[in-house]
């Protein structure tokens, strides 16, 4: 059987008497698109989203310095310590970074790490170095913590939430990490449907993507063992990005210097966002499970950006498509973000 994607949309219609054009009779076109994994559907609308200064955070961030368990005079005294069969010394640290347990824990082994002695960073001015000692961090407890699930069947999944649009609790940078055998619906999804397609097809799905993305007009860039590029769905209101280890199915799988190669990748991404206006994201690690070894899979992050639709209502960009229909909705075409994207790269390089 053929290992060629097949990238699938249909185009939608409305017809409607448009106040804009003096009540004409108008058309107006979305379209559906079809995860070429999963065949899952997104949709893609013509909402307008204006252009906005990034705002200044400086206030948010002071407002909230007060009482941050993150800070350096807090975090040893306010956040937990890990009994000593599983952290000798109930905490780890590389650089700035401390990971400790999540006082709210997600799972059996739920881990916070606090990325910096600062308080807040900006997005625009993200340092690579701090990123790659929190991942590498991260994937340090990784390898500590899978032991303690015994026989099952491990995940290590590594997350951050930026800025309140995204959800985040607090504004000291911080990332989420969780060793489980619960890896989530859609990655559970994901990895079942790429191990159907390498049983039928004799080739992994990851490496099927990667061929069909390169130098297309999704694509934004390969470097280190990172590749880099728009997804055909999107998953959130602006479009997103993903990325794919080229060689590693696990953050624990990867050596420093490919941390450090994503880390570089992502805060060029992140300055790319700012210049856009935007100050928010998701991030999400997703890897196949500790001891899989089938090459079915390969590590992949999304990243998300994330805003509040009208500066003055801080209404979310997500609503009941996402959350009850379980739809995918954005809008812009991803071919659009890629381009724009690749623009706001250059003039950040040329800088």
């Amino acid at each position: 059987m053929s290992a060629a994607l097949e990238f699938r949309a249909v185009r939608k219609r409305a017809r409607i008497h448009d106040p804009r054009r003096e009540f004409a009779l108008t058309e107006i076109e979305s379209e559906v698109r079809y995860d070429p994994l999963t065949g899952d559907s997104a949709r893609i609308c013509h909402f307008a989203y204006p252009k906005r200064a990034l705002p200044d955070l400086s206030a948010l961030a002071e407002g909230t310095r007060n009482g941050c368990p993150f800070c350096p005079d807090a975090v040893e005294r306010v956040t937990p310590r890990y009994p000593a069969e599983l952290l000798p010394e109930g905490r780890m640290r590389r650089g700035e970074a401390l990971l400790v347990p999540n006082l709210f824990p997600y799972d059996d082994v739920s881990a916070i790490v606090s990325m910096s002695r600062a308080h807040f960073l900006a997005m625009d001015a993200m340092p690579a170095a701090i990123v790659g000692d929190a991942l590498k961090l991260a994937r340090d407890f990784i390898v500590a913590a899978t032991p303690t699930l015994g026989a099952r069947e491990a995940y290590g999944i590594v997350t951050w939430n930026y800025m309140p649009p995204s959800g985040a609790s607090q504004v000291h940078p911080h990332m989420q990490v969780i060793v489980t055998d619960t890896p989530g619906n859609q990655l559970r999804r994901d990895l079942e449907a790429e191990a159907r397609y390498l049983s039928e097809r004799g080739r992994s799905y990851p490496a099927a993507l990667l061929e069909a993305e390169r130098g297309g007009a999704r694509w934004l860039g390969e470097a280190d063992g990172v590749a880099w590029w728009v997804p055909y769905c999107p998953t959130g209101m602006l479009g997103d990005v993903q990325a794919m280890f080229v060689e590693q199915a696990t953050i624990t799988r990867c050596d420093d210097a490919t941390l450090d190669a994503f880390a570089r990748g992502l805060c060029r991404m992140l300055e790319a966002y700012a210049h856009m206006g935007l100050w928010s994201f998701n991030l999400t690690l997703l890897p196949d499970a500790q001891a899989e070894r089938s090459g079915r899979h390969r590590l992949t992050a999304r990243l998300l950006p994330r805003f509040y639709l009208h500066p003055q209502l801080h209404n979310s960009d997500t609503a009941y498509l996402q959350l009850l229909l379980g739809e995918k909705f954005a809008m812009l075409y991803p071919e659009q973000h890629a381009a724009e994207l690749r623009a706001l790269h250059e003039t950040v390089a040329a800088r």
